[in-house]
């Protein structure tokens, strides 16, 4: 058995600094042999820089995934270009920049793949393909080294995100939902896949989403644009624990992973 940690969208430079100091000791406790973390939000809460991916892979995350943001940074580019650990959504545009799935050594024996997609919905600065069309193909192309996949699927609502659950059950090892930035507790096995809809956000607990709450309050209430602000106070990091028979690559189990930093 093989256990994989997916952490939720990544909040801020000081959750990146909280990662290094923590993340270690927690791969020993829980017996974790790879963690994925979504990144979508590590710089500034609103993309990643290729700065702060690095320095997330260095505190111990295997893989990063993006989403809707992946390009907010120009600088992120050409890291995607030269690095196989960061993804974006498979389902852009075939042109776009970097690999939207790859697969990555645990030991001598065991590889998973990974695939990022995003979704279509609530998404009006970005136009990705179908990402269920996308994500067979992604799949077709995985399974010819791996019987482990792990899905990533960057969605704008939870009927889509479950929608994805119910057309991949069976096909991939797990269905882990980002982007909401909200840890749900559906989380569960269905036809040998791990599924939940919401893994949450690792960042500032007092907040919303891991955004100070008098911002973003007062741009509902003015209906203006204001600059959102990191909440950096008793960080907390969410997401889910996957185990994974490694000869089969069926999930054994799906636990809700919180921890306070």
């Amino acid at each position: 058995m093989i256990n994989i940690l997916f952490l939720g969208e990544i909040i801020g430079i000081n959750t990146v600094k909280c990662l290094k100091k923590s993340l270690k000791d927690i791969k020993n406790e829980f017996n974790i042999d790879m963690v994925i973390a979504n990144a979508d939000g590590a710089s500034d809460g609103y993309g990643l820089l290729a700065d702060t991916a690095f320095q997330i892979k260095n505190a111990g995350v295997d893989i990063i995934t993006g989403g809707d943001l992946i390009y907010n940074k120009k600088d992120i580019k050409d890291a995607l270009n030269k690095t196989g650990f960061i993804l974006r959504p498979f389902n852009l545009p075939a042109k776009s920049v970097g690999k939207g799935f790859n697969t990555f050594r645990i030991n001598d024996s065991t590889s998973i793949g990974v695939l990022n997609l995003l979704g279509r919905t609530n998404f009006n600065k970005i136009f990705p393909n179908d990402p269920f069309y996308a994500a067979d193909k992604g799949i077709e192309k995985l399974s010819e080294q791996t019987k482990i996949i792990i899905v990533d699927f960057h969605g704008g609502t939870t009927s889509e995100i479950q929608s994805a659950h119910w057309h991949l059950k069976g096909k991939v090892s797990a269905v882990m939902g980002t982007h909401l930035r909200i840890l749900t507790t559906d989380n569960r096995i269905v036809d040998n896949t791990a599924i939940i809809t919401g893994t949450g956000y690792c960042g500032g607990y007092p907040s919303i989403t891991g955004l100070d709450p008098e911002t973003e309050i007062k741009k509902i209430k003015s209906g203006q644009f204001y600059y959102s602000k990191i909440v950096n106070e008793n960080v907390e990091l969410q997401g889910a624990i996957i185990t994974i028979d490694e000869t089969t690559g069926f999930a054994q189990n799906i636990e809700i992973f919180k921890k306070t930093i």
